[in-house]
């Protein structure tokens, strides 16, 4: 068993600990290098130090440069981060900015009487031109990147430069390592902060995420380091973790090599222990090359540029991205793409590994999948071509086929209302959509709903067969909170059950979709196809909080995000929310149906809530491990109008699911369960309208 000093070292007393933690999801360079987990890192590392461990509040920096809580209109600017900092035992944060840090780092904490000085630090990392760890400052801007030179910084700590108490320095980095040479990254200044005479006495040990030119893993909003070694450090003393921390990393990484295992793990942490001479101990033997996908060639990146659309990201983005994992048998890293630009997606890809067992580059798999939905039939085949060719040429595991798109080959039966001179009747068309659309029945004159009803059941039982899976109609406004779903459909032995139940039924409305509304309307789709459905700025929750109006429906259509909209309680009337939705040209909406609440249904579980128990965002392999982070959001979303995490690829059947089913934990046959209305207005997906007759 190694340790930091030898096993007769004196007791390492809380009160002689100093740290200085760090966690930045937000860089003055720009929203490409936007992170989110690593703030809610620190303060979860920060609190382990200031609860568990027991190390004085007053010994701990902590530096903090989270994303703010919304990025949607109407909700508090206030960082959840900063939020949660805020609490009991936790010091006051500063800015992650340059100057704050080597303040703090190389002349305030020098100046402590201690014994120990942990360094935590969580955000994006690079390695440099001797695999020193370059860690960038939140206010880094334009190259050369403004950043702390971990190696030189850890040099300085084993000066005489520091007070002579302090006997040990522990790192832990969960950040990236990705190598500077390559070009590809962005460029670095040399750093040295000066170096006294050594300290004999004095030894260092440092934890990183992963070796050098590799990437760390962030999942679900928490980086994995951090979440595999708090659970690591549970139930033991401080004493105890920070002299046998050789031995905790050997347990991280096996923890992390049974998760790649199972395919939600890929990366390998490496460790180090240097003496005052700085001779180097590393890893005790471990395997120096991990295992993984061969990474493109310069022939692979000189074919692939103009191949790509651009300047913007292809329609399908983020889903080629989680695919690309997902082929590879590794678990997706987040929510959300991580450039906005197509190529720099493939270089992030083809900085991380895959799986251990698959020789899969992911850059071909995302390209793979970008090819399959190409409407561009000579562009797929060149980019299919390109995968066939640079797979061969490295050496590469062929790429699976993509899965085809949700609605091809997928039944829909689409019913047209359009209002007629006689108030309660209407001129109806309907359409089977498989392979395409087929013109079903029109009705000749204008009829009541109940007719529509009869005609509805005929069809179902008809044309469409048992193939049907969604109903969809494309009616006026004042029909948005007409409770289709609620259509009887006869069964046997003159039973009836509900429409909703057995089918994904949803209301459209694209004729109400003019001017700048419309517009709004295809901007937001398009944004969605980009950005796919589990992206967290994609759903606003209009809370009893926030009243409806004109300003709101610019603020919510002024970008392409949000695209769906949570109409929760709230004292407004429906159809002026509704309204709402239709001007931001909102294309996807989820409201309670009026008069849908029982006595038994007032409690505090919002909307966003109940659809993220059926439809959240997190597979099922990663549930256990994101809970809290889950949790946490749904904290946030109540106190600033965004949603918990949601999946809106799976809304419709998610709100099925609970037309079935009553909401989980209400009582038995509670109406409110059932009764939601879903608005899902594809402006990619429609009839032509031109007369059946």
């Amino acid at each position: 068993m190694r340790q930091l000093a030898g096993d007769d070292a004196e007791y390492l007393a809380p009160e002689r600990v100093f740290a200085l933690v760090v966690g930045i999801e937000s860089y003055g360079v720009g929203a490409d290098w936007d992170l989110r987990g690593p703030a809610r890192d620190a303060v979860r590392f920060a609190e382990w130090l200031t609860g568990p461990a027991g190390v004085p509040a007053a010994n701990v920096r902590l530096f903090l440069s989270p994303l703010p809580a919304s990025a949607g209109p109407g909700s508090s600017p206030a960082p959840a981060a900063a939020a949660t900092a805020g609490a009991a035992r936790l010091p006051a944060h500063r800015p992650a900015t340059g100057n704050e840090i080597e303040d703090a780092l190389l002349r305030e904490l020098p100046k402590c009487d201690g014994d120990l000085l942990l360094i935590y630090w969580a955000g994006h990392g690079y390695a440099g031109d001797d695999d020193q760890l370059l860690l960038p400052f939140a206010d880094a801007s334009a190259p050369p990147i403004r950043h702390l030179d971990l190696d030189s910084a850890l040099r300085f700590w084993r000066s005489s430069k520091v007070n002579q108490r302090f006997r040990r320095v522990v790192s832990i980095g969960d950040a990236c390592r990705l190598d500077v040479r390559t070009g590809a990254g962005p460029t670095f200044g040399r750093v040295d902060y000066g170096n006294g005479r050594p300290v004999r006495s004095r030894s260092t040990f440092v934890l990183y995420a992963a070796r050098p030119g590799l990437p760390a893993q962030n999942i679900g909003g928490a980086g994995r380091l951090t979440d595999t070694l708090l659970a690591r450090l549970a139930g033991r003393s401080l004493d105890e973790s920070l002299r046998h921390l050789p031995d905790i990393a050997r347990e991280v990484h096996a923890d992390l090599a049974a998760l790649a295992r199972r395919g939600q793990a890929w990366q390998q942490i490496q460790w180090r222990i240097s003496d005052w001479d700085g001779n180097p101990v590393t890893d005790d033997g471990w395997p120096q090359e991990p295992p993984g996908a061969p990474r493109l060639d310069d022939q692979a990146w000189a074919e692939l540029h103009g191949l790509l659309p651009g300047p913007g990201l292809p329609p399908d983005a983020y889903r080629a991205y989680r695919w690309a994992f997902e082929a590879a048998g590794c678990a997706p890293p987040g929510p959300a793409l991580p450039a906005a630009e197509p190529m720099a997606v493939v270089r992030d890809l083809d900085r991380r590994l895959g799986s251990g067992s698959r020789r899969l580059p992911l850059p071909l798999a995302f390209v793979r999948y970008l090819a399959a939905r190409e409407e561009d039939r000579a562009r797929a085949e060149r980019l299919a071509d390109w995968v066939r060719r640079t797979g061969l040429r490295l050496g590469a595991d062929a790429v699976p086929a993509p899965p085809a798109r949700e609605r091809d080959g997928r039944a829909e039966l689409h019913v047209q209302l359009t209002e007629s001179a006689d108030e309660d009747a209407y001129l109806v068309r309907m359409w089977l959509h498989r392979q395409g659309f087929e013109a079903l029945w029109e009705s000749a004159r204008p009829i009541a709903l109940a007719a529509v009803r009869e005609e509805l059941v005929r069809q179902v039982f008809g044309a469409a067969g048992p193939e049907l899976r969604r109903i969809e109609f494309h009616v006026p406004e004042p029909l948005l909170d007409e409770e289709f779903e609620r259509w009887p459909l006869p069964t046997r032995g003159g039973r009836t059950a509900e429409l909703g139940t057995s089918y994904e039924v949803l209301v459209r409305c694209p004729e109400e979709r003019t001017h700048q509304s419309g517009h709004r309307w295809r901007r937001k789709w398009a944004w969605y196809r980009e950005h796919g459905g589990r992206h967290p700025d994609a759903v606003h929750a209009l809370t009893g909080r926030t009243p409806p109006g004109p300003g709101l429906a610019d603020r919510l259509g002024a970008e392409g995000h949000p695209v769906c909209a949570l109409l929760d309680r709230h004292g407004a009337p429906l159809a002026d929310r509704l309204e709402l939705v239709l001007d931001a040209g909102l294309p996807i909406a989820v409201w309670r149906r009026t008069g849908a609440e029982a006595a038994c249904c007032t409690g505090p579980e919002t909307l966003a809530a109940l659809l993220a128990s059926v439809t959240g965002g997190t597979d099922a392999a990663d549930a256990d491990a994101d809970a809290e982070v889950r949790a946490a959001d749904a904290a946030d979303a109540s106190a600033t109008g965004l949603a918990p995490a949601l999946d809106l690829d799976r809304l419709p059947d998610a709100v099925r699911k609970l037309r079935v089913v009553s909401a989980p934990g209400g009582c038995a046959d509670c109406p409110a369960g059932a009764r939601l209305g879903l608005l899902w207005d594809d402006p990619e997906h429609r009839p032509r309208t031109t007369s059946l007759s």
